[in-house]
């Protein structure tokens, strides 16, 4: 059984043609199913492993890396198959890195139903499948797998990466490797006083971070608050629907 969860923004009526032509396409390829529209005073949750005890199989987001982040909350260790429809124009990084398509295309890859399994990062409870950022910290201690320590005594940015594509002075982050990329970014002075960035990466399975003073955490598009950000990785914990022009 598929069960859709529509994100409270698609309700405005500037997506009514397009969720038109979502149903109809969904019904036409045989996979229709339940529909969940979300409000401020619903728990998404709760509603969605609900559903998953009632037999649903498989739970497409209808929104956006939000939306994304939200189910995969709740079907992390489940045996439900994660998808999504992405509709409307910010936080799509995640569709685009999993080959997913915009809007009523996107069905057809639902169809498909190409299938991968995913490790899940997981930050003071909150489970990430891309990546969680601190844009600026005034120092940081990083203790890696509970054994040695790394420390940022200047102004730093920091990511920790589960499923990320590369960069400059990164490599991509592999989301089926068992680990996480720890990113620390230290500034640096370069030729004609330019500003440059000392990158270091280390992986990692654990992670324990404690900054000076309390930070912003940002996690697929949701953000929280906190000195000291407590990392894991969670092996294979999430099967997620793919198209073929994934990018990892």
């Amino acid at each position: 059984m598929y069960y859709y969860v529509y994100d409270e923004f698609i309700q405005d009526p500037r997506f009514e043609r397009d969720l038109a032509l979502i149903e109809t396409r969904l019904t036409d390829l045989g996979i229709a199913g339940k529909i969940a529209r979300l409000a401020l005073f619903r728990d998404p949750k709760e509603l969605i492993k609900d559903e998953i005890r009632k037999g649903a199989k498989t739970i497409i987001a209808v929104g956006n890396d939000v939306t994304l982040r939200r189910v995969i909350d709740a079907a992390t260790d489940t045996k439900a198959v994660v998808g999504i429809i992405p509709l409307g124009k910010e936080n799509m990084m995640l569709s685009d890195i999993l080959g997913i398509p915009m809007g009523v295309e996107a069905c057809d890859i639902l169809s498909a139903r190409i299938i991968e399994e995913l490790d899940i990062g997981e930050v003071n409870g909150r489970r990430f499948l891309h990546t969680a950022s601190v844009s600026q910290a005034s120092g940081a201690e990083v203790l890696v797998n509970r054994t040695y320590k790394l420390k940022a005594f200047k102004k730093c940015s920091l990511e920790v990466r589960n499923l990320a594509l590369e960069e400059d002075d990164v490599r991509a982050a592999n989301p089926i490797d068992g680990m996480l990329e720890c990113v620390v970014r230290t500034p640096t002075k370069g030729f004609f006083k330019k500003q440059k960035w000392n990158t270091s990466i280390v992986p990692a399975k654990n992670l324990d971070i404690t900054f000076n003073e309390t930070v912003t955490c940002s996690t697929d598009g949701d953000e929280f608050q906190s000195n000291n950000l407590c990392f894991k990785i969670i092996p294979k914990a999430l099967r997620v629907i793919t198209g073929k022009g994934r990018r990892f």
